[in-house]
């Protein structure tokens, strides 16, 4: 059955539909699956970028090139990531996915082949980062739409499996480049790269695994519904479309200029319709998006930098794949601990945030303080601990600023941190490049996560303030 007609016959038969809900299993078990193949496969070699690419940009004589990439990668995952959302409202999740997968790909393949910073540039940084960012959406809506009551399980093992890659890749990509060098082990992740085509392909539409309740008022996960409706919306308007009308004003007529600017001026319009912009009006929400963004940008920035710097330091790669691993463990089980203590213990979330990225501006001064094995062993370790609360929180932190408008935040977000990527990171190279230092380049990193703090503390006196007034 072809997936639009699966979406008709889900809309034209709702009555017959309404003892039918969503697997919470099943080939739902598949699709998580899926899910996890495509976060441990994008973040897995993300992680190992900094060992990947050393020696490369050491023959480029580019230090700046390594932020300047990752700042183009996570921009373009951000970005391509909120269009992939747009782009589920009209096309079903395999249609997607796999546009997101054959990008990731194409940027894998052509990798292989580059000799310059600005091509690595082009096909890690723009095709791959695109794709991964394509493929991220499909998987979470996905991923919603089949499961409601063990939806927390499955997804903890989903987070599990991205962890368990960012343990393995960098020891796994020390021993391939020892083995078979660059070229070749940029093949083998290609090849392992390619398993995300099937990732992408299970992600069947939900109305083909609906299972019967005998539960009467029973419904499908919101979210579901209102994509299926829209998609309806979408083909319906194009059969109409597509159907011969009595008057020939034919589309012969029209110019070129005139199609390219009604399409100009439908991309505008859908953007615009799927981003909030009353949410910039109020203070504590801009407070809470500029903070979460610059810590997410010294987040990223110092997982893909700090191999680097380990490597300024004459650690060899054992060494260096050791300390990210060991950040990767201590992330995991911070990750647990968390799990375990919210289940019996309610906390702030975004006070927990504040704590975590108050510690982390003295870890990455810490970092650039001694080059000994065993301390920056241990500076990792904490901040693998702290991490998590970076990156677990976020979206919690962004519920609490926006509770009725989360899908718009999160938009908002990701767009923000996405620019902000692109300007911050290579910004953080031309620091390199003019110092000839990672310690200011770590500073930076520090700063970003200062301004957080100094922008909620100065929030929250400032509403106490205005709350004792009133």
């Amino acid at each position: 059955m072809d997936e639009a007609f699966a979406h008709i016959e889900s809309s034209g038969n709702k009555k017959n539909k309404a003892g039918w809900v969503a697997p919470d299993g099943g080939w739902g078990y598949v699709v998580s699956l899926g899910v996890g193949f495509t976060f441990m496969l994008g973040f897995g070699s993300s992680n190992a970028f900094g060992i990947l690419f050393h020696n490369f940009f050491l023959e480029q004589e580019s230090g700046s090139g390594l932020p300047l990439v990752i700042g183009v990668y996570n921009g373009a995952l951000s970005i391509s990531g909120f269009l992939g959302g747009i782009a589920l409202k009209k096309y079903s999740f395999r249609q997607v996915g796999l546009v997101g997968a054959g990008l990731f790909i194409l940027g894998d393949i052509l990798t292989i082949f580059v000799t310059r910073t600005y091509q690595l540039v082009f096909t890690f940084g723009v095709i791959r980062g695109a794709g991964f960012g394509v493929m991220i959406p499909v998987s979470f809506t996905a991923f919603n739409s089949y499961f409601t009551k063990k939806r927390t399980t499955m997804m903890s093992a989903n987070q599990t499996m991205s962890s368990l890659a960012s343990i393995t890749f960098p020891m796994l990509v020390t021993y391939l480049l020892s083995e078979y060098g660059l070229r070749w082990t940029l093949a083998l992740i290609m090849a392992i790269d390619l398993h995300l085509l099937f990732a992408m392909i299970v992600m069947h539409p939900v109305e083909w695994h609906l299972v019967k309740t005998n539960e009467n008022n029973t419904e499908l996960t919101s979210k579901c519904e209102v994509i299926n409706v829209k998609k309806v919306e979408a083909f319906d308007e194009a059969v109409v479309k597509m159907l011969p009308g009595d008057d020939k004003e034919c589309e012969e007529r029209e110019t070129r200029v005139k199609k390219r600017e009604s399409i100009q001026k439908h991309i505008i319009k859908t953007i615009y319709e799927n981003i909030d912009l009353d949410l910039l009006k109020d203070p504590r929400f801009v407070s809470t998006l500029v903070g979460v963004g610059f810590a997410f940008v010294s987040d990223v920035t110092y997982l893909a930098m700090e191999p680097t710097l380990l490597f300024s330091y004459k650690f060899t790669k054992i060494e260096v794949a050791s300390c990210v691993m060991v950040g990767a463990v201590s992330d995991l089980l911070a990750r647990f601990g968390l799990a375990i203590f919210t289940y019996f213990y309610a906390v702030d979330s975004r006070l927990l945030f504040f704590i975590g990225t108050c510690v982390t501006v003295f870890l990455r001064i810490a970092l650039v303080t001694s080059s000994e094995l065993w301390f920056v062993f241990a500076v990792t370790a904490i901040s693998g601990l702290v991490r998590c609360s970076v990156q677990v929180l976020f979206p919690l932190v962004l519920i609490m600023a926006a509770p009725d408008r989360f899908p718009a935040a999160l938009a908002l977000h990701i767009l923000f941190s996405g620019v902000l990527m692109l300007i911050a990171d290579p910004l953080i190279g031309v620091l390199y490049e003019e110092t000839g230092s990672y310690v200011y380049c770590f500073l930076a990193m520090s700063f970003c996560c200062l301004l957080c703090v100094v922008l909620w503390t100065t929030e929250y006196f400032v509403y106490r303030t205005n709350r004792n007034a009133n």
